[in-house]
């Protein structure tokens, strides 16, 4: 847990924060971050004394009575996250290099909604069980309301980047963590939700904390600028700095323009070098009142890589900044390029418009192992006989098991999924069998059904069984046995009729060999056992890639892979893998600006040699003068790092004109100047 020199430095403090007054005259004078702290007032942070005070106040928060995070329900989490798609599917990438940036050192990536509901979470897989320990969960919400002072929750009611670190926190429970957490906002200034970096290592001071909140609220920056240029991709959004090599940075301010030269929306980073204020002071104002300079430029919308930096001046500050016009521009069809083929009918449904991957045939494709899979699968499926499905982490177990309830006689009945390795044992009861309102401390006012009364006459799909606690398997037994469910505080039996698929990456025999598993619910479960192939080991790899970027392309347009992309996708081990590949494409559908994927959008983990393209792009053809310095083991990358400081040699370091050059936007130079570390020699 904690040590107790901690415990009771936590308690002196909460006591020393309650005996300045009774908590509501304490959340009517709250601390003023300008103001000296008052006498006797602990040393902790301003913003952390508010926070307390505001606790104090909050009927039922007592910072020495456990009190565990509400976590939503599959229903209710999913109407959280389908309002943020765009931004989550722009967060992927972002939270898997948020990770690396703190290279193992403890911490987990957290992306939020508004409410401080926990929508992604990324970490180590080693710490998955001491983060769910603490509660640091998806679907879990992490409001100040709900847990007291804490990174996410804090920084939602102060509107800025926070750092809570351990005994900050208001609950005793929680002053094993260290939290940092930054606010992500839409152009018009409302809040989106919130990215946090949180760790339960104790060895981590308050000083460290500095680097890991500027970690974090610069990929906040980095996702608010992704978002606002999505959002005004229609529209030419002027591109400016108070220095010209700040452009493309996560510094960089944005003015979205309308057809009049109007301001339609501005950026955090705009709003201050502009003077701060409201975003109501400048939206709406011609640009004219706002900059001076040659605005006559920026009414005929030329595309950003084709456009120049120019001068601007503040017309009320009178401070000069540099800029360019950015417009998307459809991307011209190249004829080198793996494309998915059109297919012959969208149904409307399909999230995208692209091909649905929930479809046996589609799953199957034209592997022999998958194929005979799917055939066994559809013999059984309207038989009522249990299906167990064996396979790596990450093979597409619940994507197997909705395709096969949507191929069965039930797929206008629910398909319900519960995740037993995600959730803690003591919720696992409640989640499958249901409680009666008021059964126990924190239950819903209005109780719940559980996931197996919600699947009655659907199908129920248990995934990574084999980590049910053996309590639970034996009331799943009974179940199964008398199709028959008892909620928890009731006394009503609850008639089901139950169809069941379960999944495990673990061998199950092996697990009743070591009495970790029961026997007799194992040949329950057992009716046929499908072994789903890797996706490293199909044979049907390339047909697999082209259909799963069909299912995630949502960006209106064809999209297509270089003969290096897929090459690369091709060679890397993937292990499992369908879910990362999926992850892999969605990334680097948000992140290719052409319309078409290149190595640089593909976030493996490492590329291995043999993923080198069989054939050079043009730009690529340059001789370049030997390194400077070391380059890096992956061929691709020491290549591009090669053509790319050539470019800027031949060019004079002239970024538009090198950019040209190798047919790329400033903004994708800037990046990769960045990430090679490349600077005048």
């Amino acid at each position: 847990m904690y040590p107790s020199s901690d415990a009771a430095q936590h308690a002196h403090q909460v006591a020393s924060v309650g005996s300045r007054g009774a908590p509501d005259a304490a959340a009517a004078n709250p601390v003023d971050p300008a103001e000296p702290r008052p006498p006797g007032a602990p040393d902790l942070p301003a913003a952390i004394l508010q926070s307390w005070q505001r606790c104090l106040a909050q009927p039922g928060l007592d910072p020495f009575s456990p009190r565990e995070p509400e976590v939503l329900d599959a229903g209710r989490l999913r109407d959280r996250t389908e309002p943020l798609a765009g931004l989550l599917r722009l967060a992927e990438s972002e939270l898997g290099l948020l990770l690396e940036s703190f290279g193992g050192s403890g911490y987990a990536v957290i992306l939020t909604d508004a409410a401080g509901v926990i929508l992604r979470h990324r970490c180590d897989p080693t710490l998955e069980r001491e983060l769910r320990a603490a509660g640091l969960w998806t679907g879990a919400d992490w409001g100040e309301t709900r847990l007291g002072t804490n990174g996410i929750g804090t920084c939602i009611v102060e509107g800025r980047p926070v750092t809570v670190h351990r005994e900050d926190h208001f609950l005793r429970q929680n002053i094993g963590l260290t939290c940092s957490a930054a606010p992500i906002r839409d152009p018009q200034g409302r809040l989106l939700g919130v990215l946090d970096v949180s760790c339960c290592a104790m060895d981590h001071s308050r000083a460290g904390q500095a680097l890991a909140r500027a970690l974090v609220s610069k990929s906040a920056s980095i996702l608010e600028n992704q978002h606002f240029l999505r959002q005004y991709r229609a529209q030419r959004v002027l591109r400016c700095h108070p220095r010209p090599e700040g452009i493309g940075l996560p510094q960089e301010s944005l003015i979205a323009l309308g057809e009049d030269n109007r301001v339609l929306a501005v950026n955090q980073a705009a709003l201050t070098l502009l003077g701060g204020g409201e975003r109501a002071r400048l939206q709406g104002r011609a640009l004219a009142e706002v900059l001076a300079g040659n605005l006559d430029a920026l009414r005929c919308g030329v595309p950003g890589r084709e456009g120049s930096i120019r001068e601007f001046q503040d017309q009320e500050r009178g401070g000069r900044l540099f800029g360019f016009v950015y417009q998307y521009r459809k991307p011209a069809r190249r004829t080198d390029l793996r494309v998915p083929p059109a297919p012959a009918a969208v149904p409307a449904s399909v999230p995208g418009g692209g091909a649905d991957l929930g479809h046996l045939e589609t799953l199957a494709g034209s592997d022999p192992g998958m194929q005979q899979a799917a055939a066994r699968a559809r013999r059984v499926m309207n038989k009522r006989i249990p299906i167990l499905l064996h396979g790596e982490t990450g093979t597409g177990k619940e994507l197997f098991s909705q395709a096969v309830h949507r191929a069965s006689d039930r797929r206008e009945r629910p398909f319900v999924a519960l995740n037993c390795a995600a959730i803690p044992e003591t919720l696992i009861e409640s989640e499958l069998f249901g409680y009666k309102a008021g059964a126990f401390t924190g239950a819903s006012r209005e109780g719940r059904r559980g996931r197996i009364a919600e699947s009655s006459g659907g199908t129920l799909f248990l995934d990574e069984i084999a980590d049910m606690p053996l309590p639970m398997q034996s009331r799943l037994l009974r179940v199964l046995e008398t199709q028959e469910v008892v909620p928890l505080g009731a006394g009503q039996v609850v008639r089901v009729e139950l169809n069941i698929i379960a999944a495990s990456h673990q061998d199950l025999a092996q697990r009743v060999v070591d009495g970790r598993f029961r026997e007799d619910l194992f040949y329950r479960l057992n009716g046929i056992t499908l072994h789903l192939t890797p996706l490293r080991l199909r044979g049907d790899l390339e047909e697999i890639v082209l259909k799963v970027l069909e299912a995630q392309n949502d960006t209106g347009q064809a999209l297509g892979v270089t003969p290096a992309a897929m090459a690369a996708l091709l060679a890397f081990e993937w292990p499992g893998n369908i879910r990362q590949l999926r992850n892999v494409i969605r990334t680097a559908v948000a992140l290719c600006e052409e319309g078409v994927i290149e190595v640089e959008h593909l976030n493996l983990p490492r590329l291995p040699r043999t993923a080198a393209a069989p054939s050079v792009p043009e730009p690529q053809t340059v001789s370049a003068p030997a390194a400077a310095g070391p380059l890096s083991a992956d061929p691709l990358k020491a290549a591009e790092l090669e053509v790319i400081r050539a470019g800027l040699e031949r060019h004079h370091w002239n970024i538009s004109r090198t950019a040209a050059s190798l047919n790329m936007s400033r903004n994708t130079l800037y990046r990769k100047i960045e990430r090679h570390g490349l600077a005048p020699r």
